[in-house]
Formats: structure tokens, sequence, C-alpha cells
């Protein structure tokens, strides 16, 4: 049976994201993906980034949310709070990264994700030194339907 596999990962394309590049000490985007943070500070201690997409059927296999933040992250879906992280250094954070299972939070047509980053001390700005950046990945699994 052949998966049917919706991607939505952040990239240039999400409301106020600027790609920037990952430092080794992150979990690697895949290709397609890159790190982010806010366009509108480029350079502030924290940013918030969004993206609207489609969910084609509510007929959802399974739907997980993949997070590598530098340094946490708070995420909403359609409003809803997914992810409330307290202020932390936490290396798992960025490196593998972390996954939730979202399928509760999203709807038939249009979703929307909002992801605000901050970066550790919360008054630090993004630097060489002190770099900052958001990776999530949605992905989608529907089930199969044969008509």
């Amino acid at each position: 049976m052949k998966k049917n596999t919706q991607i939505i990962s952040t990239d240039g394309s999400w409301v106020n994201a600027l790609e920037n590049e990952p430092i080794p000490a992150w979990a690697q985007p895949k290709e397609g993906e890159a790190y982010v943070w806010g366009a509108s500070d480029p350079l502030g201690p924290a940013a918030v980034v969004a993206k609207t997409f489609t969910v084609h059927s509510k007929h959802i296999e399974k739907a997980t949310l993949f997070l590598a933040v530098d340094n946490y992250a708070i995420v909403l879906i359609n409003g809803v709070p997914v992810v409330i992280d307290p202020p932390q250094d936490t290396l798992a954070f960025y490196n593998p990264g972390r996954t939730f299972h979202i399928e509760p939070f999203l709807q038939r047509g249009e979703n929307n994700i909002v992801i605000a980053g901050f970066n550790s001390p919360s008054n630090a700005n993004r630097s060489v030194g002190n770099p900052a950046g958001i990776l999530a990945r949605i992905e989608i699994d529907y089930k199969h339907h044969h008509h």
C-alpha cells in the first residue's frame, strides 16, 4: 500500500522567515527545508514565523511535528498551544530534536502553524557566538482509500 504523505517544513516561504545556515551542533535539515529566524529582527533574541497549509482529508493515519530549536519554542496549531517550552538551553531541543503527535490539532481544509522561537538567555541577541534557529517539519500520513 502506498503511503500518501504531505510534508510542510520551515523555509523562506514562511511568514517572517529568514533562512539561516545550521551550525554543526544542530540536527541537520533535510533537502528543501531550512532553519529560520525572524526576518523582521534577524539578530533579535526571539522570532515568530508562521505558515498556512491545507489538510486534504480528515482521514489521517498519523501526523507529527518534528521540532529542533535553539533554544526553545512555543508552537500553536490553529491557535491551540501544542508546545510550550520553559526557558532552557537543552541540547536535545536542537539535536536530535523532538517529535510531537498533532493529529488532534488538525482540521480538514486550511490550517496554520505559528512558532515563536527564543534564544537563551532570553535577552541574548542572535550572533555567531550565540546562534539561534527554528527547524520544524509537519508530516501527515493519509489513509489510502479505494474509491
